[in-house]
This record gives structure tokens, C-alpha cells and sequence, in this order.
């Protein structure tokens, strides 16, 4: 299993698993939000990184497709 690195919205470094990616949408220009397939409060778990939609998704994607 192989991680991605991303910067929250608090300059802290995170790891996501694509495999666990729910959907990915935008918040901001560039703040992007990662909802996990994670149960949490009736819904996803969501995390908001750096980054506009686009990169966080092309991350994500070629990250799988090259692994997955």
C-alpha cells in the first residue's frame, strides 16, 4: 500500500491511500477537499489539502493507475 503525501490547510503533512478515496472536489482556488470512504458523522471523512482540484486529482489518479 502505498501512500500520497498532501499539506492540510494547517501546513501539517498527511497521507492518504487513493484506494480509500471517496471523491474529490473543490473548496477554494486552492484548497482542495478529499472525502475518504471512511464512515464519519454520516458521512465521509473529509480532508482538506493544498492544491487546486485538478493536481490533487492527477496525483491521485496516476498514483493508481501506475500501482494500483
Amino acid at each position: 500500500m502505498d501512500l500520497i503525501s498532501f499539506k492540510n490547510t494547517h501546513d501539517q503533512q498527511i497521507y492518504v491511500n487513493p484506494q480509500q478515496v471517496a471523491y474529490v472536489t473543490r473548496y477554494e482556488d486552492a484548497v482542495t477537499v478529499i472525502a475518504l470512504a471512511i464512515p464519519h458523522n454520516g458521512g465521509h471523512l473529509q480532508l482538506y489539502v493544498r492544491g487546486g482540484v485538478e493536481e490533487v486529482r492527477q496525483r491521485l489518479l496516476g498514483h493508481y493507475h501506475r500501482n494500483g
